[in-house]
């Protein structure tokens, strides 16, 4: 690349990164869930190892010249991609996994030259690139140019219309960016300081700069009615006062001793209030978000709301909704449901998840096989959810009394630390630009790297892959539902934490051959599998798609394979031969699996029931030079 763009790059603003990295993520969900066609050109002589021209659509002919209304966007790429194995274009390599770590902070649009061009400080690159796009194939008239994109919204409006996405969908997927881009800048222009090994575990929740890698809503934080809309800045979610409502216990489904487990709580907010908190005869006080007030006067009109003076002060965690309550709570922790969309969802809580949450941790956990030295569930005790007969009104109603080890942590000599954070950069303070893994443990070399990885993996896969084998359930193992646990002294990995059971995958037949236990829950739930293949799709998103190939990009251990040659060895040591998951994951011939498809879902509505698409299997990625692995010879 030009040194003119290189200097723009090292000068964007957090307006401009944050454009950037909402774009990035739209990109590569929309190339990697097929719903547009993309394809790579080497370039020579640039920064850039080569260009992605991204199609405007999925089902363009290949055996017809495209020209220049055939491209939505093309983006410079630092790394070669990972491409289709069975890629038929005869122009280039048709690109099947694209990820914003391949990208550079640049992205153009197509033009006519009779437009304003705003491309006059990366003429050498956008010529580079024209010149890449060889004839036969393509047919674009002279006065083709290529301008910079500033955003999001502009591929946005340029693919929905081209797909004819309803106007309404489209405007509406339209202010998530949005959200995302507002909220994003404000991170940049505030970042979170760079946590220490010997930093809490709250700080390492709260030290979250970009989210999700590759959700284009990674950032979206919007307020549904009648919740305030909040602009960056007006209120600090990580520090939120748990409010006090008490309804109709008539009018509740509560599950277990969810009273007596909120009793700590309720005394913290007497105390604050310097009076007690009397709640009616036959009512049930529940502790909720201070901003979920407005939502419970709404909705249920029977609540009894206290006043603000009966407060308690929480730290919340990554999820926002899941708080520690360090006036009341040493070993337990609350999730509340919360009418605030972040990514795709709506974070409250459904009744259904309610329902199966303290079922699932008494009769189901106990009877897994779970190394329990390694992996230690976080259950759900108690909740109470409202009765109202539209789950979509009773969720925002709702709480779970949870396990929580982070504050008892120090006491068996461990530091716990969400895995999101161990990829994240951009902190403030010393060495912030630095992923957090490589900088709190001094892995300063590829062999360090690869090192820690490997025990990484080794656990890892020890830890949550028995219960899939044996018993056909899977947890949600991305990095925000893991906690890895590491030894105080020496910095050692000893094993992992999971919570949340709302991404959880159970096929129920084979969970009860292997441990004689029927699951308990609300006929329709999103988390039983109709069959086991079902539970190899969810944990493959999870554990491969999500947690592993991101670990394995920071680290620097994705182009050369050396990643998922580590990956690799371990599911060969640990998964059966003869199992059905060897064959879903390892088997040559699965050289696509099913992907979990975010704009696909958000464009169809969806978010507890997936969708899914033929992404490349990872892996058997061996790196760009794609040389034979020895492992599997």
């Amino acid at each position: 690349m030009t040194g003119a763009t290189a200097t723009m790059v090292v000068k964007a603003t957090p307006a401009d990164r944050a454009l950037f990295a909402t774009t990035a993520r739209l990109i590569s969900c929309l190339v990697t869930e097929s719903v547009v066609r993309a394809l790579y050109y080497t370039l020579d002589g640039f920064e850039a190892s080569g260009v992605a021209v991204v199609l405007c659509n999925a089902m363009s002919t290949i055996d017809v010249n495209y020209g220049s209304n055939d491209i939505l966007c093309v983006i410079p790429l630092q790394h070669v991609p990972v491409f289709k194995h069975d890629g038929a274009d005869p122009r280039a390599p048709e690109i099947g996994l694209l990820d914003p770590l391949d990208m550079l902070p640049l992205v153009f649009e197509p033009i006519e030259a009779t437009e304003a061009s705003n491309a006059a400080e990366h003429t050498d690159l956008c010529a580079a690139i024209i010149k890449a796009l060889p004839s036969p194939g393509w047919a674009l008239p002279k006065s083709f140019k290529l301008v910079e994109f500033k955003g999001p919204l502009s591929i946005w409006h340029r693919y929905a219309a081209n797909a004819r996405i309803a106007t309404d969908l489209s405007e509406s997927i339209a202010e998530e960016f949005e959200s995302a881009v507002k909220w994003q800048t404000y991170s940049y222009e505030h970042p979170p300081a760079a946590a220490l090994f010997s930093s809490p575990s709250i700080d390492w929740e709260q030290s979250i700069v970009e989210g999700h890698p590759t959700h284009p809503m990674h950032k979206t934080r919007r307020f549904l009615p009648p919740i305030t809309d909040f602009q960056p800045g007006e209120y600090d979610l990580y520090h939120p006062k748990l409010r006090f409502v008490a309804l109709p216990k008539d009018d509740l489904k509560i599950t277990h001793d969810f009273e007596g487990l909120t009793a700590p709580v309720r005394e913290a907010a007497s105390a604050n209030a310097n009076k007690p908190l009397v709640v009616p005869e036959g009512f049930l006080a529940i502790p909720v978000h201070e901003l979920q007030v407005a939502h419970i006067q709404d909705k249920f009109k029977d609540a009894v709301i206290y006043p603000p003076e009966f407060y308690v002060s929480a730290l919340a965690q990554q999820s926002i909704r899941s708080v520690i309550v360090p006036e009341a709570y040493k070993e337990l922790s609350l999730k509340l449901g919360v009418g605030i969309k972040l990514t795709s969802a709506v974070r409250t809580i459904s009744p259904a998840s309610a329902y199966l949450g303290p079922r699932f941790s008494e009769q189901v956990v106990p009877a897994l096989t779970m190394d329990w030295n390694i992996v230690t569930v976080a259950k759900e005790l108690a909740s109470v959810v409202h009765a109202h007969p539209d789950g979509e009104i009773a969720k925002h109603c709702s709480a779970i009394v949870r396990q929580c080890y982070e504050n008892t942590s120090e006491e068996r000599n461990e530091r716990l630390i969400v895995c999101t954070s161990l990829v994240e950069s951009g902190h403030a303070g010393s060495d912030g630009d630095v992923p957090a893994v490589i900088r709190i443990f001094d892995l300063d070399t590829e062999d360090k790297r690869a090192d820690w990885l490997d025990k990484f993996v080794k656990l890892f896969f020890e830890a949550f892959l028995p219960s899939v084998i044996h018993d056909g359930v899977a947890f949600e193992c991305h990095p925000q539902n893991c906690v890895a646990r590491f030894d105080l002294d020496t910095k050692e990995l000893r094993g992992f934490i999971i919570r949340d059971f709302g991404g959880l995958r159970i096929h129920p037949e084979t969970l009860k051959a292997s441990t004689g236990v029927d699951v308990d829950f609300v006929e329709g739930h999103s988390i039983i599998a109709e069959d086991l293949d079902d539970v190899y799709t969810r944990m493959y998103h999870t554990v491969i798609h999500n947690h592993l190939q991101q670990l394995i990009r920071v680290l620097g251990l994705h182009y050369n394979g050396r990643g998922w040659r580590i990956v690799r060895k371990h599911l060969h040591a640990i998964i059966p031969h003869d199992h059905g998951l060897y064959v879903s994951w390892l088997s040559p011939e699965n050289k696509t699996f099913p992907g979990k498809c975010f704009m696909r879902m958000r464009m169809q509505g969806m978010y507890r029931f997936h969708l899914h698409g033929p992404f490349p299997n990872l892996i058997h990625y061996r790196g760009v030079s794609m040389e034979d692995d020895p492992i599997d010879a």
